[in-house]
């Protein structure tokens, strides 16, 4: 794992609002939602930085989960045309 984390260390959480969660190299398991009043995001346990810009990383990482739920979802049936 590289610090500051990317969208490949993270895993996007939903419950009532969406958030990221990331296990640092201390062991410790980081939540975090976004708060747009702070973008830095510190590990809890050994303060270890996490992101200097988490609203970004949110956003990345949820374009992320939105292509790769795209790409696996099985294609639209064709439509065949109304016939009178």
């Amino acid at each position: 794992m590289n610090f500051p984390v990317g969208v490949d260390d993270i895993v996007v959480v939903k419950g009532r609002s969406t958030g990221l969660q990331v296990v640092c190299t201390c062991g410790c398991v980081n939540f975090n939602y976004l708060d747009p009043q702070d973008t830095l995001w510190k590990c809890r346990n050994c303060l270890q930085v996490l992101s200097y810009d988490f609203p970004r990383l949110l956003e990345s990482a949820l374009a992320k989960q939105k292509h790769a739920a795209a790409a696996a979802a099985p294609p639209a049936p064709a439509t065949l045309p109304a016939t009178s």
